[in-house]
């Protein structure tokens, strides 16, 4: 079952020439990382939004784990669903912990259970714990991003929606909160839905990305498969697609790493942690006497390989000349 799923989902505001969103109908999986990206004004954040109702649609249905959400108290499903937005949007008067706690409290959980949860998010998102006792007027902006992660993630939802959570934020701290979302996701594994306009980003985060353009999905695909098979002129611009240097620097080794082979003394050969790019994977490819490149786990163990022959076969490029 899917976790979450679009059927023939439209919405038309009164007087516009063209619906915002137009009858989009598609899956996404328990425990994928979605990028809806587009160009502004395309309908991502409004598709984004019917998803916990902000948004209501003029047609279609959407359904959350094979449920029609419009048959679930708005407030139920709401606290189903973790929300990210931008402008972050922390209660100002409450504390770091407070506002990490606004969910979990409306639910009425135990308020040892509350103060453990916290301190646990906390140090899930990389924060001290006397930050506690601050307020969101004394953190940074990426700080006060790590604090809205920790709230939306307060209740173990099922599903995180992520509104250009980053698109605020200075391009160091943007990067290191990306690399922090990855890692989360791989001990979480949340269906995770992101809006971004920045193609890099979504390169980078997704395990499909959403393209849509004026209202209508184009393309939902791996990002191996938007660069190396664009539906379109449109998915060939947007992507830039023929840059091989610049798509190494940005895909992961899992988007292309093969079954390991216990052949040709793979266990003698270098190592990547699953979230490393490309480029370093071609890097350690050429290397004397180096046949493959062993990606594993966050606890070290081997999880599949790469070779010369998957980057051609996955990327189809010649790597003479991304070399």
């Amino acid at each position: 079952m899917a976790a979450i799923e679009f059927r023939g989902v439209t919405k038309r505001y009164p007087n516009a020439p063209s619906p915002a969103v137009d009858n989009i109908s598609l899956r996404i999986e328990d425990g994928e990382f979605v990028v809806l990206l587009g160009p502004s004004g395309c309908g991502k954040t409004t598709l984004l939004k019917m998803v916990n109702r902000l948004i209501e649609p003029s047609a279609g249905h959407i359904y959350l784990d094979g449920v029609d959400i419009q048959t679930l108290p708005v407030t139920q499903l709401r606290r189903r669903i973790g929300y990210v937005i931008q402008q972050v949007g922390l209660f100002p008067h409450l504390t770091v912990a407070k506002n990490i706690a606004v969910v979990p409290e409306l639910l009425g959980w135990p308020r040892e259970k509350i103060e453990a949860r916290i301190d646990e998010l906390l140090e899930m998102v990389h924060l001290p714990r006397h930050f506690r006792q601050r307020y969101p007027a004394q953190l940074s902006g990426g700080q006060q991003q790590r604090v809205g992660l920790a709230r939306a993630l307060a209740a173990d939802p099922e599903v995180l929606l992520m509104d250009e959570p980053f698109g605020a934020i200075d391009a160091i701290t943007r990067a290191s909160l990306q690399d922090q979302v990855l890692e989360l996701q791989r001990r979480l594994h949340k269906t995770i839905l992101f809006v971004t306009h920045d193609v890099d980003e979504a390169l980078k985060l997704a395990d499909r990305i959403l393209v849509l353009n004026q209202g209508r999905l184009v393309q939902f695909d791996t990002p191996c498969a938007l660069l190396t098979r664009p539906a379109d002129a449109f998915v060939r611009r947007l992507l830039n697609t023929e840059d091989r240097i610049r798509q190494l620097g940005l895909l992961r080794v899992e988007t292309v790493m093969s079954p390991l082979q216990r052949v040709n003394g793979w266990a003698h050969q270098p190592r990547l942690p699953i979230g490393s790019d490309l480029r370093q994977a071609l890097s350690a490819l050429l290397q004397p006497g180096v046949a493959s490149v062993v990606v594993t786990d966050p606890e070290g163990q081997p999880r599949g390989q790469i070779t010369f022959e998957d980057l051609r076969q996955r990327l189809g490029c010649r790597l003479e000349e991304a070399s």
